[in-house]
């Protein structure tokens, strides 16, 4: 454990989000997805047009950006996104098959360069988790391809819940056995990432690759950094 010089001697925990902190997953990938799914079905769309699309109808059924998000499968809720993006642009594309494909794209992720060395740097200091706002199969899918393991992993669907809701990160300190305030929870996305663990009273370090602005209602993170490898010198005793 960091020792009680270190300004985090108090935390005995990480835990990180999946895509797009671990997993190499950002929206170039996700408009690459949409543009797939558009040649595989035989649609004559903009694939950054249906990207857009897609994420405002996530803001009807659930949304990491909502006041209230409700839970749903990703693999049910991405299904109905793409019913509506389909409908508003007249297209008769077949939503549960781009939804599965979607979950492929998913699954078949790959680590981000300095995400493993990160992880066997930090393991002797601190139990490692992985908390991400997915379903078991697609996650656990990308895990055992990337030989990833850790101690404790938590997604929406075993908690009935997704980030930045608290009770998430409630479900994450109980199957850890760690108290909330012990725990850093790392992440990309200032909203479920920053939001999220602070108002669950954990630590947050903002993994913030793409240099964006901190939204106003999200509170400060405690660490902020451009890419995973830059939390090594906040979290080792001789970093």
């Amino acid at each position: 454990m960091p020792t009680k010089r270190h300004p985090y001697a108090g935390v005995r925990a990480v835990a990180f989000d999946g895509y797009g902190t671990l997993f190499d997953i950002t929206e170039p990938d996700f408009i690459a997805a949409m543009a797939e799914i558009c040649e595989q079905q035989g649609l004559e769309a903009d694939a950054s047009d249906i990207w857009r699309r897609f994420l405002k109808a996530s803001l009807s059924f659930r949304s990491e950006n909502h006041h209230e998000p409700v839970y749903r499968r990703y693999d049910e809720s991405w299904a109905l996104q793409f019913d509506r993006v389909f409908r508003d642009l007249g297209l008769k594309g077949d939503a549960w098959a781009a939804s599965m494909h979607l979950k492929a794209r998913l699954a078949g992720a790959s680590l981000f360069e300095e995400a493993r060395p990160v992880l066997d740097a930090l393991r002797p200091h601190y139990r490692l988790a992985l908390l991400s706002n997915a379903d078991d199969d697609f996650l656990h899918e990308a895990l055992e391809r990337n030989k990833l393991e850790f101690e404790v992993i938590v997604t929406s669907e075993q908690a009935g819940a997704i980030k930045p809701q608290p009770e998430i990160f409630a479900h994450l300190a109980r199957a850890m056995g760690v108290p909330a305030g012990r725990i850093l929870y790392a992440g990309d996305n200032p909203i479920p990432d920053v939001l999220g663990p602070v108002r669950a009273g954990m630590k947050a370090a903002w993994i913030n690759r793409s240099g964006t602005r901190r939204p106003r209602r999200v509170p400060p993170p405690h660490i902020r950094v451009r890419n995973l490898a830059e939390l090594l010198p906040h979290l080792l005793p001789d970093g």
